[in-house]
């Protein structure tokens, strides 16, 4: 049957993309005769790499069917590896999740939680073997060097220069691509979100810190030293004390992520006396009641808005992006955050810009971060470094 060509390779990525595509609109497309495109989807039907699924409608002549990608072809294992926890997911090769498996942890040191990582991909690899398995997506905090599969720096796990892909690749014998989480998470949106259409557009992700990423011109903008979307040290408060694991004082994520609100509200409620500043006062707790106006939560919860928006509005006026998606549970304070986060946008922002910004909320909720692992594999699998290869 032969190894895949470039021609191969592009007519499976357009099946992929495309749920609907049949062979006269490949031929079409790609500019080949309609013999030309039949003699490819054989060979690749042979290799069991593509399906051919139901009959689209047709206003006259040949039935056109409908091709897409076997999912069933091989699994990806995706890794989402978080502040306090590690997600484990298995999907088919359309990105369909299989299985689900969180392990949480309190604060390790670097090498222990590596072992924690291994520990569950072995679990994983021992159940699906390795053979069935086409490569292993990692999302993880830090600054990463995606082509070197290397983190050069990750303050939440004290990581410096750790060649994570080549550790495991070693150890297991499968693909490994690693990613920071936030730009895994904006391929998630690209390949299945709020952002599946929209060639330039930025991602903000509000949880234990404040990161971003960017698409620009359908690409992500990785930065000449692989730190672009870092807003999270973006300083906002140059008189604080409250030192950031980056080093500095003052820091966007520090003043405004979630840990930041819930020491606010805390120290309001200390403050005004008030008796119910409880230990276990959670972030869902303070968004619920923010968004029915109860102060102090009201109160935190709009200033967090407002400044991350001035952050985000000195940004655009550099990028000139119109689009931005957020993720993250203070999405749910509604019509609180997204009319003070435009606030903050339009103080910093140049006038004329302002009603051009469109801001969307994501559509994969807190599914983002095992999408953006999985997206990992499934954005190389025809394209990239190709990792679907037949002998």
């Amino acid at each position: 049957m032969g190894k895949l060509n470039s021609t191969d390779y592009q007519i499976l990525e357009m099946i992929k993309k495309n749920l609907k595509i049949s062979r006269t609109d490949l031929s079409k497309e790609m500019e080949l005769t309609p013999a030309a495109i039949s003699k490819v989807i054989k060979k690749l039907i042979l290799h069991d790499l593509i399906v051919e699924k139901n009959v689209l409608f047709s206003t006259g002549g040949r039935p056109r069917i409908r091709l897409g990608i076997n999912p069933d072809y091989k699994k990806i294992v995706g890794v989402n590896l978080g502040s306090g926890f590690i997600n484990i997911v298995v999907s088919d090769l359309n990105g369909k999740i299989i299985q689900m498996e969180e392990r949480k942890f309190v604060f390790k040191g670097q090498g222990k939680i590596f072992e924690l990582l291994n520990e569950e991909l072995q679990k994983v690899i021992e159940k699906y073997g390795s053979s069935s398995i086409i490569g292993i997506g990692l999302a993880t905090h830090g600054v990463v060097d995606r082509r070197k599969g290397t983190v050069i720096i990750s303050p939440h796990f004290k990581w410096k220069k750790l060649e994570i892909r080549k550790e495991l690749e070693k150890k297991y014998g499968i693909p490994v691509i690693v990613e920071n989480d936030v730009r895994a998470m904006l391929m998630a949106e690209h390949n299945y979100g709020s952002g599946k259409y929209i060639r330039d557009f930025m991602l903000l992700y509000i949880k234990s810190g404040v990161g971003a990423a960017i698409f620009l011109n359908g690409k992500i903008f990785e930065g000449s030293n692989y730190g672009a979307g870092e807003i999270g040290h973006f300083i906002v408060n140059e008189n604080s004390n409250i030192q950031c694991r980056c080093g500095k004082y003052g820091c966007l994520e520090t003043e405004y992520s979630e840990q930041a609100l819930i020491n606010k509200v805390v120290w309001k409620l200390e403050e005004s006396g008030r008796t119910e500043v409880r230990e276990n006062l959670d972030i869902e707790t303070i968004y619920a009641l923010a968004k029915e106006g109860e102060e102090p939560y009201y109160s935190i919860v709009k200033e967090a808005a407002y400044k991350i928006g001035n952050v985000v509005g000195n940004i655009l006026n550099i990028l000139d992006i119109n689009d931005i998606i957020v993720s993250g549970d203070i999405i749910k304070t509604e019509k609180l955050f997204l009319n003070n986060f435009k606030k903050g946008i339009d103080k910093m922002l140049l006038e004329e810009f302002n009603n051009k910004i469109k801001i969307r909320l994501s559509e994969l909720d807190g599914m983002i971060g095992v999408y953006g692992a999985v997206s990992l594999i499934t954005s190389n699998l025809f394209q990239g470094e190709k990792l679907i290869k037949v002998k």
